[in-house]
């Protein structure tokens, strides 16, 4: 095998662990900063208004401040009685308010992108307090408040904004480790590239 031969082979071994590597720190930036953004959300429910004693269907749709959709989100909805005179609703927030437990907490599931669904049957009448609980990166999470009035009349779209993100200390300490590992665990895949790859060149040359 000639020299250009080796060459290129060594060449093909860097460039698989060069694609690798980034492949891996994309993911990884994706995750850390995932969140760094306002999100805007959007909930009505189906049919509107339900009749009362029967179940709904709630959907709740999220897009970024560019009007993309947010995909792939872990999303929960907690319904609870509306506070009491002259209390206030929680503010949104990147920490869980401390609030008694819900009549119902249930998971989003999504149906379309950045489309999230599910079935929910409340006590007939009244308005109630809707958590939106966004916990889609571990250590992370963002909560606004919804008002939804069943009342008998239309509720019809309901808007809400889910504040950003910050990166918390244990996230950032496993962004510095996978940032100083992620380069050696690259340089060990290439090495064993380039070495695997020459007992095969070394047979070649003596063959010839």
């Amino acid at each position: 095998m000639t020299r250009t031969g080796v060459g290129g082979r060594r060449n093909r071994a860097c460039a698989r662990g060069g694609r690798a590597f980034a492949i891996a720190l994309a993911l990884l930036v994706g995750t850390v900063h995932g969140h760094a953004t306002l999100v805007f959300g959007s909930l009505g429910i189906d049919p509107d208004p339900p009749p009362p004693g029967t179940s709904f269907t709630l959907t709740l749709t999220l897009e970024d401040p560019a009007l993309a959709p947010v995909e792939d989100a872990v999303v929960f909805v907690e319904v609870r009685p509306m506070p009491a005179a002259g209390e206030t609703l929680p503010s949104p927030s990147t920490e869980a308010p401390e609030l008694p437990p819900p009549l119902r907490a249930e998971r989003l599931v999504e149906v379309a992108p950045a489309v999230y669904r599910a079935d929910f049957a409340l006590p007939d009448g009244g308005a109630y307090h809707l958590l939106v609980r966004d916990q889609t990166f571990q250590w992370e999470e963002a909560n606004a408040s919804v008002v939804l009035p069943l009342l008998g009349d239309p509720v019809g779209e309901l808007p809400f904004i889910l504040p950003p993100t910050q990166v918390g200390p244990r996230s950032l300490w496993t962004w510095i480790v996978w940032l100083v590992g992620l380069p050696l665990l690259a340089g060990v895949v290439v090495t064993l590239l380039v070495l695997r790859s020459r007992p095969a060149a070394g047979a070649t040359e003596s063959g010839a």
